[in-house]
């Protein structure tokens, strides 16, 4: 009689358990109540279910939310399908799960906001002390389809298999990005002042700054593999620590960027209507990004005496880690270096220069030769092989060290107004060449 009362509970908590089950597969069970249920019969539910399905169902890090009670659905439907009685699965927790981390995602943008606060309220009053012009442009319009796009071809293969038809793809790939470069690349980098130099690339100079944007051909054929883009003084390398705040370099916008990425990258897939679609919609994310934050924000800077200022140097130092993914509870982003020198010691350079041109010979000396010091054997080495690399704009290393050189000689000079002469005249020596490294001239020879 008790072994019969013991198997009757054993059922029809088996029952309760597939039915509570199928509600789970339905989207009808909240979170807490979920949570409720199993804390309430974990013993029993640990003799019913074998070990993997109590941890697809139940994870040991499991919390009462939306993004949890999804993974709770996935491990019911592995447990029917496993019993061979798949179940159909609603999307009501994916679609709660997005809700959930958007108002999340916010609320830690808001604390990171208020966190940073100090350091922008001071970084914006030295910008109204230091007023520039907005440009005012309507990039939003150029969102979409571009304007006279070619109808997309129809391919009788979706992935490409023989020689021929990678070549194919490649092709209208490169058709299709260059449609989109210039029907929407082209329009807001020309607002804002840059030119072209080259199918890919566009510069600006202003007030001893250059800024440039480029996106990289991908080195096994195909679309682009990335894109370059910075804001830095002639005389330095696009290497620097004074780049952009963290949530426009590394923000929402930049994470939505790189998704997918791969479909302006590989020409391996047949270029065919819905490639298009997807790869205008790559553009727009690309636009976005550039339009409503990096061009914007050095639009702000317009001198050496700005990008330099100790305001603004606050600020990014403030803004260098984000706040905690509301999900895997790790910064967004993390630009901190957390002391350690850039490998290329490019900063010293950077600021080594700036000092001397601010009169600060000491510092900009001691800069210089941290500098030196630190890539001397490298150079060394390189320059053995490739003797002419100091004057070839792709070995970024070798062309900041023969700048670094060439004002650290200046330190020779006893007389101070020699000096000084002399470290100018270096100065507009070395933007001379550099204006070829950041392509905004041609070809330019020195020693």
């Amino acid at each position: 009689m008790q072994r019969r009362r013991e198997r009757g509970i054993r059922m029809n908590f088996q029952e309760e358990m597939k039915q509570t089950f199928l509600r789970v597969a339905s989207g009808e069970v909240e979170p807490e109540d979920w949570e409720a249920w199993w804390n309430g019969n974990r013993l029993k539910l640990e003799e019913t279910l074998n070990r993997g399905d109590r941890g697809r169902m139940m994870p040991a890090s499991w919390r009462a939310n939306y993004y949890w009670m999804a993974k709770t659905q996935s491990g019911v439907a592995y447990y029917f399908h496993a019993q061979g009685r798949p179940v159909k699965v609603s999307g009501y927790y994916e679609d709660k799960m997005q809700e959930e981390e958007m108002r999340d995602r916010q609320k830690a943008m808001e604390g990171y906001y208020k966190d940073t606060a100090s350091a922008r309220q001071r970084w914006e009053a030295y910008l109204e002390a230091h007023p520039t012009s907005p440009v005012v442009f309507d990039w939003k319009g150029l969102l979409g389809t571009p304007v006279g796009q070619k109808t997309a071809e129809e391919f009788p293969y979706k992935k490409a298999r023989t020689t021929e038809q990678w070549k194919e793809c490649g092709k209208e790939l490169k058709f299709r990005l260059k449609e989109n470069l210039q029907a929407k690349i082209s329009p807001v980098t020309k607002a804002y002042g840059m030119k072209k130099a080259g199918p890919k690339t566009f510069v600006r100079e202003k007030n001893g700054l250059v800024s440039r944007i480029q996106f990289i051909g991908y080195f096994r054929g195909g679309g682009y593999e990335a894109m370059s883009y910075y804001l830095c003084p002639i005389y330095a390398i696009q290497y620097g620590i004074l780049g952009l705040p963290g949530h426009i370099s590394q923000g929402e916008n930049f994470q939505r960027m790189q998704k997918d990425w791969g479909v302006i990258q590989y020409g391996m897939e047949a270029v065919d209507a819905a490639m298009v679609e997807r790869i205008n919609q790559k553009f727009d994310d690309i636009l976005i990004f550039l339009a409503a934050g990096v061009l914007p924000e050095w639009q702000r800077i317009d001198s050496l005496e700005t990008y330099f200022a100790e305001e603004r140097r606050d600020y990014l130092k403030a803004a260098e880690t984000g706040p905690k993914d509301p999900r895997t509870n790790r910064p967004m982003w993390n630009l901190d270096s957390r002391g350690k020198k850039d490998p290329w010691r490019a900063d010293d350079y950077l600021f080594g220069v700036w000092d001397l041109l601010i009169g600060k010979e000491t510092e900009g000396y001691a800069h210089l030769e941290e500098c030196v010091r630190h890539n001397s054997d490298y150079m060394k080495n390189l320059l053995k092989e490739f003797p002419g690399a100091c004057n070839d704009p792709r070995d970024d290393m070798a062309v900041m060290y023969r700048n670094a050189q060439l004002f650290l000689g200046t330190k020779e000079i006893l007389d101070a107004e020699e000096r000084r002469h002399k470290i100018q005249e270096t100065y507009e020596e070395v933007c001379r060449f550099m204006r070829y490294y950041h392509g905004l001239t041609k070809k330019t020879e020195r020693d």
